[in-house]
């Protein structure tokens, strides 16, 4: 059952935090969504209320919580390059109906090309389903794009081209539009709503591109379908910083205004 989701996981983690480099090394795979606190946290006092994602100070337990997300990030190697160009990493410390604490991690975006990968929970909606509408329609603009590079020498076949650019334009918009549809969030009350919903309500307009995808959002719909009661959420940067913002590796920060305020207000009821 749901309610003991914490329950039937923490079996699984027993040894402490500090066996993921030697699980690493054995070949081991972390597919737990859920993991528990390595170090003891009993002398720690939980928030009186929930974080608010755009103004907050991290809460020790979500310290506790990245500094060990930092720790298993360190065990793939393999994302070294990718992560060095810098992504925004969520930890979501929840509770179970019978009080036991865990956290939950999320990154932003895609991560090693994947948006569903092992000790992170999963992404709203999975786009990336080789042969589902998104990448079969992907795949259609693309050769779109490809036919117009070869008819752009071409002269003559400029009223072809303008013809495909329109097109490509059109197919753009509706798949851009399907994929907003896709991504329905859930809130605490079990309401359900999708991104051009919530958009339309809070903010009159369409979704801007990437919306749902960042870390917030997954976690707190994992958390919401899995009946876990959020406690405390922190957010916090890996890698360089990018160019058009300054960000720091390791130090925390507030959820994005444009893509997460709308979203974030549905699923937190503010």
């Amino acid at each position: 059952m749901a309610d003991n989701f914490l329950e039937r996981h923490y079996a699984e983690f027993e040894a402490k935090r500090n066996s993921l480099q030697q699980d690493h090394k054995l070949g081991k795979k972390q597919v737990s969504r859920l993991h528990r606190f390595s170090t003891n946290i009993e002398g720690i006092s939980l928030p009186t209320k929930f974080t608010d994602p755009f103004d907050y100070t991290p809460h020790p337990l979500c310290r506790l919580a990245a500094d060990e997300v930092m720790s298993y990030i360190d065990t793939h190697p393999e994302w070294h390059d990718e992560l060095q160009l810098g992504k925004m990493f969520g930890i979501l410390v929840v509770k179970n109906v019978l009080g036991q604490i865990g956290f939950l991690a999320a990154f932003s975006g895609l991560l090693n090309k994947q948006n569903d990968l092992p000790y992170f929970v999963p992404a709203v909606y999975d786009m990336l389903k080789p042969n589902g509408h998104f990448k079969t329609e992907e795949k259609k603009i693309s050769l779109i794009n490809h036919r117009i590079e070869q008819l752009s020498t071409d002269e003559g076949q400029s009223a072809l081209i303008t013809t495909l650019k329109q097109e490509r334009k059109q197919r753009s918009i509706a798949l851009q539009i399907w994929l907003f549809e896709q991504f329905i969030l859930q809130n605490a009350y079990g309401e359900r709503k999708n991104l051009i919903k919530i958009f339309q309500e809070k903010e009159q307009h369409l979704p801007p591109g990437g919306a749902g995808e960042c870390a917030a959002p997954k976690l707190l719909q994992y958390a919401f379908l899995n009946k876990l009661q959020p406690i405390a959420m922190a957010e916090f940067w890996w890698g360089n910083s990018p160019k058009n913002e300054e960000r720091i590796h390791g130090h925390f920060y507030p959820a994005c205004e444009q893509k997460c305020r709308p979203i974030l207000s549905f699923m937190l009821n503010y």
